[in-house]
């Protein structure tokens, strides 16, 4: 190995490619340079599959996988839990209101009795 391949970091490459089943997906590949990743996603997706391929700047990722201490862990399953809750109230009540509304137009499209 060359004194280059450990001092020059690796860069993460996207790449948006067609899968065989004719899905379209975004893969992401970790190399040296752009013209690697080209080669790297056309070899496992095939030449004509593969779309575009751009440099993500390692501190958009970053951002996104902070690693959480259990306490912070706990209180975000609360608050997912809560927001999940949150929901199926919203969808109880509104299933409630459209069988209330139902019941309404059955009595409204009933036949009006005469009394003789």
């Amino acid at each position: 190995m060359r004194i280059h391949e450990f001092t020059t970091p690796l860069k993460t490459f996207m790449a948006r490619v067609k899968l065989t089943n004719g899905a379209a997906v975004i893969a992401t590949e970790r190399t040296d340079s752009l013209n690697s990743a080209r080669m790297l996603f056309q070899h496992k997706f095939g030449d004509k599959n593969v779309f575009s391929v751009t440099e993500v700047k390692d501190s958009v990722i970053d951002e996104g996988t902070k690693t959480l201490s259990s306490q912070e862990l706990q209180v975000k399953s609360l608050a997912d839990q809560e927001a999940k809750l949150k929901q199926q109230k919203k969808q109880l009540v509104a299933r409630q209101a459209l069988t209330k509304a139902q019941e309404k137009m059955r009595q409204a499209s009933q036949p009006i009795k005469t009394v003789h």
